[in-house]
């Protein structure tokens, strides 16, 4: 199954995908493309990515890439609880102070 992009406003569209993922399209002279990394250095090309058709670097540029994970997000400045036994039940003992109006 051949199949080939014959539009230059298609090769330009990936073009610009590509350089928004840091990557770069590379014609070489055999009709073929090479996708090259910028983010690397040296840039080289990604691996097996050399020498392909254009339907192929259509597919590496086209493929969803996976979801960033979310920020930790910090515990807005509350005290951190420990995780030791004692450290709970210091805990609850100055709680229990504060609720009795303090210790004399």
């Amino acid at each position: 199954m051949s199949h080939y992009i014959a539009s230059p406003a298609s090769l330009s569209r990936l073009r610009y995908q590509a350089k928004k993922r840091g990557l770069k399209i590379r014609a070489d002279g055999t009709g073929n493309f090479t996708v090259i990394c910028t983010q690397t250095m040296p840039p080289r090309p990604l691996v097996g990515a050399d020498h392909i058709p254009l339907w192929c670097v259509e597919q590496i540029i086209l493929t969803p890439l996976p979801e960033v994970p979310p920020h930790r997000r910090r515990n807005d400045g509350a005290p951190h609880q420990a995780s030791h036994p004692a450290a709970a039940s210091f805990t609850r003992l100055v709680d229990l102070l504060k609720t009795q109006g303090g210790a004399p």
